[in-house]
């Protein structure tokens, strides 16, 4: 919201500078994220007048202008769009200087002399526009200095409105707040209204079909208006707020918008059939118009002000483009009204449209000061576009809205607060809100005023009152000390744990949205959508994700386009899951999934290029098992296929604690990532659930180990985890360890067999091991191995 210093002045005697206006305006509430001042330095600037304008040749936008500025007549190189004979502008005459400081000189510019430059208000420093020269009035005088029209300083402040005060989204509701502040008086303005005879219930009807979406809707004619620009100084006034002016009628709906906070809304007659204005949800499949030509398909809960043909405006959000003001429109028909928040913000959700309107119905208007401001948009037609303004509304409000009234204890407010406050001054201060206050020995009742829906209950007075009083009287004082204890969740633990292990194995963090689209063709195949979101941000957030793996590849592969593809990433969030029958709520759970592309070592002289796979992986999980002291961990896989989707389970105790596996090359090109992906997901409650507790220490062997090397042949799809526990099985106690050191494959052992060899340690905790014994413990191993696997010694 932009707040001009000059128009609030206009409602209250501001006694603070308006560099001191900002920090009332935070003390109030609002954070003030800039302040703009306009100052414009209008030295040897003219009013001028374009008597010729051609196009220069081999350019796309500069004109050559002839431009009278009183007593001579000057060559102008100008690139403006609006540039035109007959114009009367500003002229910007050597030596003048730019908002910017830049120095008007005489140029040359494509070959033609130009002796200065015709302004529009962001060069001049007037205000932020500069989508074309100024267009001054017609009755400006020709070469008089522009200082005479133009010397408008003002200061405005970007500010930001929380949600819950939509009376700050006008300047007559933060006016009425710095005046409570100071304890000054204020008043809105009187706009004079001069009716004629005919009546407007004689010139439309209005019919509320759906009365909870539309609890008032008022309107006013006005008749024989003459299209044109607003006064000058009325359009500089909105483009300080950031408004962009179009004519007189458009633009006194904006300015009173910003001026109280009502969205207004101006019908060019001609084009409501019947006259008769109906408010009313749209049919099904029934598609609108709206003033920027885009065509919307609406639904059945959207609001739709119609005739009795079509749809002329969507209520609340915007016009539409059937029933626009025109340079030939005559007869207005004023639409004053108050949507209730929840069905206009439904709509600009749903349509992805958000407007000045909209933002202030859905924080919630003042509903009892539409006859007000519908006046004042007749009387500011009337006043500068001319017309008769009909006699009377047309204002169907079936349910009036009354006001809240509070039950309030004034010395409730010491209590809460700590600080004493005069009853008489917290009756006052109220007061200058706009409540009304009925002040008993005991118990007060407080009616907050219409324009204040976010006061409810005793404490949002109280809070009013320590606001405008001021927060920096609360004295600083230490009643007493408490220490605070507190203990850490196992699985926050866990997770601060495992972040710390994967960043040690290289891995990067990465941080998603918890909200997603599924996109078949970004995303790999077989992960959950997640749970869908019934009334979605955006389209990019329709489901709360149901695996964070997706957005994980679509990072990696953004990192792939840019040149970065030897990646380990990981991140720990929450994922979501439907119900199941018989227990329909939606669960979560908090994860920690990664994946592996691209080199296994970094790039270096002596490394080789050799890719990340599954046993990469598969070692990660294993180092992740024995860091987190898990217990009994298994890696199960289903598949060794390396031409197919290699996957399998992390089990730890009796339960399945996540999925891992290989996404290969062919599925990952088609998703921008030339190269196989190994990828896993783990469940961090279940590895919280299943860590060892105890832990037995052993002291170093005072004793030697012995050792053996065994190589066999078998059949190819034994894996070595299975081989591992038959050689402990067949060993006893005495086997200290088996390391793998060499897996060969070839025809010359015969079909579908490969040879293994493994050394196997051997120990005895009391003393040293004899040749016999570890000999016997082999022959065991080698039996065994023939009994289970058809194992033979090589």
């Amino acid at each position: 919201m932009l707040l001009s210093y000059k128009w609030l002045s206009e409602f209250v005697t501001l006694p603070v500078s308006p560099e001191q206006l900002a920090d009332v305006l935070t003390w109030l509430g609002l954070e003030v994220e800039a302040v703009h001042t306009y100052a414009p330095n209008l030295d040897n600037v003219v009013i001028g007048e374009i008597l010729e304008c051609a196009p220069i040749e081999g350019t796309n936008h500069l004109s050559l202008t002839k431009t009278r500025v009183g007593g001579e007549t000057l060559s102008i190189v100008c690139g403006a769009p609006n540039a035109r004979a007959g114009l009367k502008v500003v002229a910007m005459l050597a030596g003048s200087k730019t908002a910017e400081g830049m120095v008007i000189k005489k140029a040359k510019l494509r070959g033609q002399e130009s002796h200065g430059m015709l302004a529009s208000e962001q060069e001049l420093g007037l205000a932020p526009s500069h989508a074309g020269i100024i267009e001054c009035p017609a009755d400006w005088e020709v070469g008089a200095p522009a200082a005479k029209y133009l010397q408008d300083s003002d200061t405005v402040y970007d500010v930001e409105i929380t949600p819950n005060r939509p009376d700050f989204l006008s300047h007559i509701g933060v006016a009425r707040d710095i005046a409570a502040k100071f304890k000054l008086p204020w008043k809105p303005k009187s706009y004079d209204l001069n009716e004629c005879v005919r009546k407007s219930t004689d010139f439309v009807r209005v019919k509320i079909s759906a009365p909870v979406a539309c609890p008032r809707y008022l309107t006013r004619g006005v008749t024989g208006v003459k299209i044109a620009p607003a006064p000058y100084e009325v359009q500089l006034r909105l483009l300080r707020c950031g408004v962009r002016p179009i004519s007189n009628v458009v633009d006194v709906t904006n300015y009173l918008m910003l001026e109280t906070g009502q969205p207004l809304h101006a019908f060019d007659a001609r084009y409501i059939a019947d006259n008769s204005i109906d408010i009313r949800f749209a049919g099904a499949g029934e598609s609108f118009v709206t003033l920027d030509e885009k065509e919307h398909k609406l639904q059945s809960h959207d609001l739709l002000i119609a005739d009795s043909k079509h749809g002329i405006a969507l209520a609340g959000i915007m016009g539409g483009l059937n029933s626009e003001i025109r340079e030939d429109t005559t007869d207005v028909v004023i639409e004053c009204a108050y949507f209730d928040p929840v069905h206009v913000r439904r709509t600009a959700k749903s349509l992805g449209m958000s407007t000045d309107s909209s933002r202030r119905f859905e924080r919630g208007c003042d509903p009892n000061q539409v006859p007000y401001v519908a006046a004042a948009t007749a009387a500011l037609i009337q006043q500068w576009g001319g017309g008769e303004v009909l006699s009377g509304v047309v204002d169907d409000y079936p349910r009036p809205i009354v006001p809240v009234e509070i039950a309030f204890r004034p010395e409730k407010t010491e209590a809460l607060i700590g600080v004493q406050y005069d009853f008489a001054e917290i009756e006052d201060t109220l007061t200058r809100l706009g409540c009304e206050v009925s002040a008993h020995s005991s118990a007060w009742t407080v009616k907050a005023p219409t324009h204040r829906p976010d006061l409810e209950r005793e404490v949002d007075l109280i809070e009013e009152i320590v606001r405008v009083q001021g927060y920096d009287q609360i004295p600083t004082s230490e009643s007493s000390k408490v220490v605070l204890t507190g203990k850490d969740d196992p699985v926050v633990r866990l997770r601060r744990q495992v972040e710390d292990i994967l960043v040690a194995q290289g891995f990067l963090q990465t941080v998603s949205l918890s909200m997603w689209n599924p996109e078949p063709r970004l995303d790999p195949p077989g992960l959950p959508a997640g749970v869908e979101v019934a009334n979605p941000v955006t389209d990019e957030m329709k489901y709360l994700q149901g695996s964070v793996l997706a957005p994980m590849l679509r990072a990696a592969a953004a990192n792939f386009e840019r040149g970065d593809r030897d990646l380990r990433l990981f991140e720990t969030t929450r994922v979501f899951r439907e119900g199941v029958a018989g227990d329909p709520r939606t669960w979560e759970k908090q994860v920690v999934a990664g994946l592996l592309v691209g080199r296994r070592y970094p790039s270096g002289w002596s490394q080789t290029k050799e890719p990340s796979d599954f046993f990469d992986l598969k070692s990660v999980l294993e180092f992740l098992a024995l860091k987190l002291s898990l217990d009994k961990p298994d890696i199960f896989c289903y598949d060794l296929d390396t031409v197919g989707f290699l996957s399998g389970q992390l089990r730890v105790g009796e339960q399945v604690a996540g999925d891992f596996g290989l996404w290969p090359r062919e599925v990952c090109a088609a998703r921008d990532i030339d190269a196989s992906v190994a990828w896993f997901e783990l469940d961090l409650s279940v590895l919280a659930a299943n860590r060892r507790s105890e832990f037995a220490f052993e002291p170093l062997p005072r004793f030697p180990i012995a050792w053996r090397d065994l190589s066999v042949v078998l059949d190819h799809s034994v894996p070595f985890a299975e081989l591992v526990s038959t050689v402990r099985g067949a060993a006893g106690n005495l086997l200290q360890s088996v390391w793998p050191f060499d897996v060969f494959v070839s025809d010359k052992l015969g079909v579908g067999k490969k040879s293994v060899a493994f050394r196997l340690e051997f120990l005895h905790p009391e003393r040293s091991l004899d040749a016999a014994e570890v000999d016997a413990a082999i022959q065991s191993i080698v039996t065994k191995l023939q009994q289970e696997h058809s194992a033979e010694l090589r």
